[in-house]
């Protein structure tokens, strides 16, 4: 990681393209599997990637991108890292001239080349505070027992972040907290008695619904492009929100729903995907209730045609609110009639809709 026993380094990675810091970070042992032959390598990547996601969520600062693409064509003993590279306190590039104090051998080629794989690590973000690993890379005593119990403490905690979480941020493009997660599950997810909308959430949680990307992997005659655009590979993402059939789909969907709820705000895969609504739209609880009901309408309706061409029309998709607010105001009355009555829907803009649109 720190780049500093050069011998060794040298040594185990003879015959690699390029750095190793490309291997550890930028995944670069999916294009070239020979990195994975070597049997002492393959065992330390393989132990990484298990225990990466708990080390860094953001681009660590011992990163060094001129190592990564140029260690065999440069052959430098002192590589820049983002902790020289970045303003201390902050993600903003230091100038050729600053970096030059330090490291004279950068040209403004080198520095250029930094720049270009700068912006597309800046999306990710940075690591502003030291890590833990960032604290084992700077001491040499005791190292394999900080590192043992750091193990045994993760091995025995509950697992508070899922491969979903991760992907769906990744989807996102932006880091989704723990607390927006949890108001998922602590409060929207008391909105209904109903089985199969919360079947529906937790199958979007999860991202249980296959994919024809999915099903290639499994099957190798199948085809992996979309089922409705039949153009682009079908991946959850795609078949969900980024497919140019589905667009059209959640743009009908969107403009119904800001006549519903008579507000408007953008239309977002976190809204309609996930239910996430309390960091941009600010809703009433009553009408938050009415837009989780919507958009789980809309997603399954979506569902039930997954794997056809079309896409569901909004009578469809209607009919299945209907059946929603039907089974909600029944659910209500029961639970009034049992002595342990539950919090009224108030469905007046649905039903108001509905009469305008007839």
């Amino acid at each position: 990681m720190n780049l500093k026993k050069e011998k060794l380094l040298t040594l185990e990675g003879y015959d690699l393209r390029v750095g190793w810091h490309s291997y550890v970070w930028y995944e670069r042992e999916k294009k070239e599997k020979n990195f994975g032959n070597h049997f002492i390598r393959s065992s330390l990547l393989c132990t990484w990637q298990k225990y990466k996601k708990f080390f860094h969520s953001k681009t660590p600062l011992w990163l060094s991108t001129m190592e990564a693409k140029q260690r065999r064509l440069l052959g430098w003993s002192n590589w820049p890292v983002y902790k020289d590279l970045l303003i201390k306190g902050s993600s903003t590039l230091k100038s050729h001239e600053e970096v030059k104090q330090k490291f004279t051998h950068i040209s403004w080629l080198h520095y250029m080349q930094i720049k270009e794989q700068y912006n597309k690590d800046r999306e990710i973000g940075f690591c502003q505070s030291e890590q833990f690993w960032d604290k084992i890379l700077g001491t040499e005593n005791k190292i394999i027992t900080k590192i043992y119990n750091k193990l045994l403490e993760w091995s025995t905690e509950e697992e508070t972040v899922k491969n979903c979480m991760i992907k769906w941020a990744d989807n996102l493009r932006r880091p989704i907290t723990l607390a927006e997660w949890e108001s998922i599950w602590t409060k929207k997810l008391k909105y209904t008695y109903a089985m199969d909308l919360k079947e529906n959430w937790l199958k979007m949680f999860h991202r249980w619904y296959i994919t024809p990307k999915k099903l290639n992997q499994m099957y190798r005659n199948t085809q992996k492009n979309c089922w409705k655009c039949e153009e682009q590979e079908g991946s959850y993402f795609h078949m969900w929100w980024t497919c140019k059939e589905t667009k059209k789909y959640w743009e009908k969907v969107h403009i119904i729903c800001q006549q519903i709820l008579k507000v408007h705000f953008p239309r977002k895969a976190e809204y309609y995907l996930l239910g996430i609504t309390d960091r941009d739209i600010h809703l009433d609880t009553n009408d938050d209730i009415l837009f989780i009901y919507l958009t789980t309408a809309a997603r399954i309706s979506f569902a039930k045609r997954w794997k056809q061409k079309e896409t569901p029309n909004m009578e469809e998709w209607l009919q299945k609110v209907r059946e929603i607010k039907d089974m909600d105001k029944l659910t209500f009355l029961l639970k009034k009639n049992t002595g342990s009555p539950i919090k009224f829907t108030d469905w007046s803009k649905v039903e108001d809709f509905e009469r305008k649109r007839s």
